[in-house]
């Protein structure tokens, strides 16, 4: 029995740690397949191929491509899998190209250095594999049944990252989010999601909101037939932590790491390696936000950098 949900005809996705979607064209007894995301690991690979051949059947269908939303191992892990397996293509932004085909790079970005042994396993680090085809925001593909994929621009969680829209030919579509919005158990259970830009994250939550689909499909959630409501939830949640970081600077000024602890105790979260790593990186773009946006700044003094909240000038 496959898990696989139908969304639209012939558009559907397999749920789990990462939703993966499949898009399906028939061609004469058998089907062209596309995926959207291949899992995070080799066995993650394996039993979304199982499933594929328990829905289509065995050699009922060709694997084309994956199209990955971003490089990120929870969403590429299965890459090299599904290549060595069938021969497919990967396609994905150039931006996210280089931490594909050198996957050390997305642990050295969450650790800012070489990264400790912990963080390279394949929980961080996917098997390498080529890029096939590089895909960018505003392109559009018209498969051989006439269903359009279109790929949407939505920045923010990491380099590049792309949303796909697959759109039938009767009007109905499908947005594949990727990590550009949280579903709603999702965003409540774990507040500081990785980010590595905040400000493009909201404009690409804004961007969702501007998408008219029928379907949305987080890559972390369930799908839904409204966006609006979890774009605002994912909003709230960055503006949690913008508050909280201002307000625990306003009181004293700290360095980054000082500031983690800090954050972590306020939030109630007990930090081990992973999160520890991953939401010590996403504090540093939100420095990196505050900062340009004017609300602090920073001092070299002692050998260490000090943050603290802006003082604004007042007018006599």
């Amino acid at each position: 029995m496959s898990s696989l949900q139908e969304l639209l005809p012939d558009i559907y996705f397999i749920p789990g740690s990462t939703n993966v979607g499949v898009i399906s064209i028939d061609t004469r007894g058998t089907r062209t397949i596309y995926l959207i995301d291949s899992g995070g690991s080799t066995d993650a690979g394996a039993h979304i191929y199982e499933e594929l051949e328990n829905f289509f059947g065995k050699n009922k269908f060709t694997l084309k491509a994956v199209i990955n939303t971003h490089s990120h191992a929870d969403h590429s892990g299965g890459n090299d899998f599904f290549v060595k397996k069938t021969g497919c293509g990967v396609w994905m932004s150039y931006l996210e190209k280089g931490s594909m085909e050198n996957t050390l790079i997305q642990s050295s970005v969450a650790w800012g250095g070489y990264p400790l042994p912990e963080l390279r396993t394949s929980y961080y680090v996917p098997s390498q594999c080529s890029v096939t085809r590089i895909i960018s925001g505003g392109d559009k593909l018209t498969l051989a049944d006439g269903k359009t994929l279109s790929f949407i621009p939505l920045q923010g969680h990491y380099f590049g990252m792309l949303g796909v829209e697959c759109t039938t030919k009767d009007g109905k579509n499908a947005v594949f989010t990727g990590d550009a919005i949280f579903g709603r158990k999702v965003i409540s259970k774990f507040s500081i999601p990785f980010m590595y830009n905040v400000g493009e994250f909201m404009k690409s939550l804004d961007t969702l909101c501007r998408t008219e689909a029928d379907w949305y499909v987080p890559s972390h959630g369930d799908a839904v037939t409204r966006i609006q409501e979890t774009a605002e939830m994912n909003k709230l949640a960055v503006l949690e932590t913008i508050e909280c970081v201002v307000s625990i600077l306003t009181k004293k000024t700290l360095s980054a790491e000082e500031l983690l602890t800090e954050v972590a105790n306020e939030n109630e979260i007990p930090l081990k390696l992973p999160q520890y790593v991953l939401i010590g990186s996403t504090l540093r773009s939100y420095l990196s936000y505050l900062y340009e946006t004017g609300r602090i700044t920073y001092v070299i003094e002692n050998n260490k950098m000090i943050w603290s909240v802006k003082k604004r000038n007042i007018s006599q």
